[in-house]
Formats: C-alpha cells, sequence, structure tokens
C-alpha cells in the first residue's frame, strides 16, 4: 500500500493510457511489462478504482481511468517544470530525433518542436530523416535517442499514434501503358512502399518496372505529377497536380502505422519530453480531422 501519491505512478498511468498498451507503454519507459503492471495495481489499490479494462492485446480506461487522465497529465507536467526548472542540466543538450521521410509530417512536427523549444530553450534538436529500417539501425546504434517510424499496424498495433491508409498515386491525365507494365517511381535504399507495391501488384498478376529512383521522396512526387509514372504514398501526401488511381485493375492497399520508439540505452529526460510532445501533437491531429 502507498500512503502518498507517487508521480511516478501517475507516469507510467498516463503512458499506458497514453499508447493502450502495458507492453508498449513497458517499451516506452524502459521497464519490463511486470513492472508497469505492478505500478498502475498500485496506482488502483491506492485510489480504490479499477483505471484500465484490459483485453489480450489492448486496455481502456474506464470512467476513473478518465477522470484521473486529465490530472495526472498535469501533474506530470508540472514535474516535469520543477525539475527543468530546479535541475536545469536534466533538460540541457543536444536531443537527436530520427523521422521518417514524410513529408506531410514535417508540419505538425514542427508545431511540436516549437512547442518543445519554447518548454525547454536550453536543449537543442538535431533532425535526421530517412526511411525507417535505416532509421532503426540508428536507434539499436545509439546514434538517435528516439525515431517516429513507419511500421505494420497489423504486426505492431501497442502504441500507434495513427495510422494512415497508402494509395496509388500518379497525374491526373496518366493512363496505364499500353504493354500494361506499369511504371514505378520509388524512393531509393530500404523503401518498404517499393516492396509492397511489387507484392501487390504481383498478387493480381500486373507486370511493373522501376523507370525512376531518387533518393527524396519530393523527387518522387514530382515525377509523378510529371506523369512519367505512379508511386504510393501514405494518402496524407496527396498533393495538387495528383489523384489517387481510379483503375479497377490496381489492386487495394493496406494501412502504415505511426510510432515513437527509443534507442535501447535508457532515453534522456529531454528525449522523453520531446517525445510526448509529439505524441499529443499528432494525435491531437487525429483527432482534428474525425471532428472535422
Amino acid at each position: 500500500m502507498i500512503t502518498d501519491m507517487d508521480s511516478a505512478l501517475l507516469r507510467t498511468f498516463s503512458a499506458v493510457a497514453t499508447l493502450g498498451s502495458f507492453s508498449a507503454a513497458a517499451q516506452r519507459l524502459n521497464m519490463t511489462q511486470s513492472t508497469v503492471s505492478q505500478q498502475i495495481a498500485r496506482l488502483e489499490e491506492h485510489l480504490g478504482k479499477q483505471l484500465f479494462v484490459r483485453t489480450t492485446r489492448h486496455c481502456r480506461l474506464t470512467h476513473a481511468g478518465d477522470e484521473l487522465m486529465d490530472r495526472a497529465s498535469k501533474v506530470v507536467a508540472l514535474v516535469d517544470e520543477m525539475e527543468s526548472a530546479f535541475r536545469p542540466e536534466l533538460s540541457s543538450g543536444t536531443v537527436v530525433v530520427g523521422v521518417v521521410d514524410d513529408s506531410y509530417l514535417f508540419a505538425p512536427l514542427t508545431r511540436a518542436l516549437a512547442e518543445f523549444v519554447e518548454r525547454r530553450p536550453t536543449v537543442s534538436i538535431e533532425i535526421r530523416a530517412g526511411m525507417s529500417a535505416d532509421l532503426l539501425r540508428e536507434l539499436k546504434a545509439r546514434n538517435i535517442e528516439l525515431a517516429l517510424l513507419r511500421v505494420d499496424p497489423e504486426v505492431e498495433r501497442a502504441g500507434l499514434l495513427q495510422t494512415s491508409k497508402l494509395v496509388w498515386i500518379s497525374s491526373p491525365n496518366w493512363q496505364v501503358p499500353a504493354n500494361g507494365v506499369i511504371p514505378l517511381a520509388v524512393v531509393g535504399g530500404t523503401c518498404n512502399y517499393h516492396k509492397i507495391a511489387l507484392e501487390t501488384l504481383k498478387r493480381v498478376e500486373l507486370q511493373s518496372r522501376r523507370v525512376v529512383t531518387c533518393s527524396s521522396l519530393e523527387g518522387v512526387l514530382e515525377v509523378v505529377r510529371a506523369g512519367l509514372a505512379v508511386s504510393l504514398v501514405p494518402e496524407g501526401e496527396l498533393r495538387s497536380g495528383m489523384v489517387v488511381v481510379n483503375d479497377h485493375r490496381f489492386p487495394p492497399l493496406p494501412h502504415t502505422g505511426l510510432k515513437i520508439s527509443f534507442s535501447e540505452q535508457e532515453p534522456s529526460v529531454a528525449a522523453k519530453q520531446l517525445a510526448r510532445v509529439i505524441e499529443n501533437t499528432l494525435q491531437n491531429q487525429v483527432t482534428l480531422r474525425r471532428s472535422a
């Protein structure tokens, strides 16, 4: 039994509530899943309320959990503010962040960075954009502290910040060539979208040919806009001068997920604070889209 409220328990509660999963919270907090479960059990015992309804893979807040969430977030934020004020060395230095190279993410990410920099003016941020597979290697090598990665939502459901539908894109007047071979424009390197394109086209017995490979997504989008090839991207990347391919021969595409992962070492206080701001910004973006 705990006699006083422990802010560490509230931090664990907030992580589970935000990520919707005990395993995802354990990964985020660099704890074992059993430690997370024990801390939530201690908090529920102290408050005399059940905070989560647990299922095999997910958990959701009870009414009492909903009521606690707003208060817990404020307490955790206040503790962070106090630590920053009295121990500024905990929120200083440079945080190296990996970001998947999806250009439409940089607008909400910039809003998150602006909010974070205002709160933590002594912290510098270094952003490294790239493919998820490359960023994951950088995480394991501890060259970056946290990364915003693309994942398969059917495989990694825990801790997803949002999911996006993948779509085939082309210029408005593009048509399948007479020979039936689909020209593809892809990002070079370890691009998972290229793999998905090949697999889905092969499944419906459509031939394809990679006609342009570019080191940046922006270059690929320009090739598509010029009508030289088609590509596939998250629906948020659709721009003027492009359309979703409306041809029944093209197979439907899966969804892609977005999540934050940390390196295997203990993240710095600044890295964890930045991750929370990014999470809140992206989740608020999803909420606004749904209510629009």
